[in-house]
């Protein structure tokens, strides 16, 4: 005798269209942050002629100038962000205060620092590098508090605002309007949050009535600044493409 198999219920065709719909949205996903790249930019790359509109998808258009505007807000925001700035330092500021393992010996060392990543963007687009700050004998560092100086120097001069991920990771962000070539000049000025330390709580009383000229070695000897040059100095250069996106592009984009 034929057994006559029932259909499925409705909960499961239900379910089984949306596992469906939950594969097909998570391959587009994965596609559209981690498909084919070209020179770090992410998805299609552009046409060699920038001025062939119709060669660009308009999804790539409309996500580089959504870039630009998160990375022009967040650039201007930690300028003024105080409480960001000191926030790696926020409970290693007192003077005299050594937490553990931030004695002088972790101390960052801008020769044995390597640069992690490169995402060198075409101009009038935001470009940015990764430092990894490591100590003297080159031992990875896991914890913030450097103060890394940027420069950007070229067709046009910049100074790049530098963020700390508070990991070791330092990432300077710099816009630069003008194609051609750049040379980096990199230094660390301080290391182990000396650069935010805070004076003694008596500093202003020991000195005039307006709480200063206080008496030379009044601190014993400083060496918090350091300002070592990274890579003893060594020429770092990055060539910056012609502008890829045009005005006529703009559009709605960054409405």
């Amino acid at each position: 005798m034929r057994t006559i198999r029932p259909f499925p219920s409705l909960m499961s065709f239900l379910v089984c269209f949306l596992c469906t719909c939950v594969a097909v949205y998570s391959c587009i996903c994965f596609h559209y942050y981690f498909g084919v790249t070209n020179d770090l930019n992410i998805g299609t790359p552009f046409p060699a002629n920038p001025d062939d509109d119709k060669m660009i998808p308009q999804t790539m258009i409309s996500r580089r100038f959504q870039d630009f505007r998160h990375e022009w807000l967040r650039q201007r925001r930690a300028r003024v962000d105080w409480e960001s700035m000191i926030k790696p330092c926020s409970d290693n500021m007192a003077w005299g205060l050594e937490k553990n393992h931030w004695g002088k010996l972790n101390r960052s060392s801008a020769m044995a620092s390597e640069i992690l990543f490169w995402d060198i963007r075409p101009a009038g687009e935001f470009s940015k590098f990764f430092i990894q700050s490591k100590t003297f004998d080159n031992q990875t560092k896991l914890i913030g508090g450097d103060t890394w100086r940027v420069y950007v120097r070229g067709p046009s001069n910049v100074a790049a605002t530098v963020f700390d991920h508070q990991n070791g990771i330092y990432e300077a962000l710099f816009l630069l309007m003008e194609p051609g070539d750049y040379q980096l000049k990199i230094y660390l000025d301080y290391s182990l949050c000396d650069g935010f330390r805070d004076p003694p709580p008596d500093w202003f009383i020991k000195g005039n009535a307006q709480g200063k000229d206080q008496k030379d070695g009044l601190l014993d000897k400083l060496d918090d600044y350091l300002e070592e040059p990274f890579k003893n100095g060594d020429p770092l250069t990055i060539t910056v493409p012609v502008t890829q996106l045009n005005a006529s592009l703009i559009g709605g984009y960054i409405a």
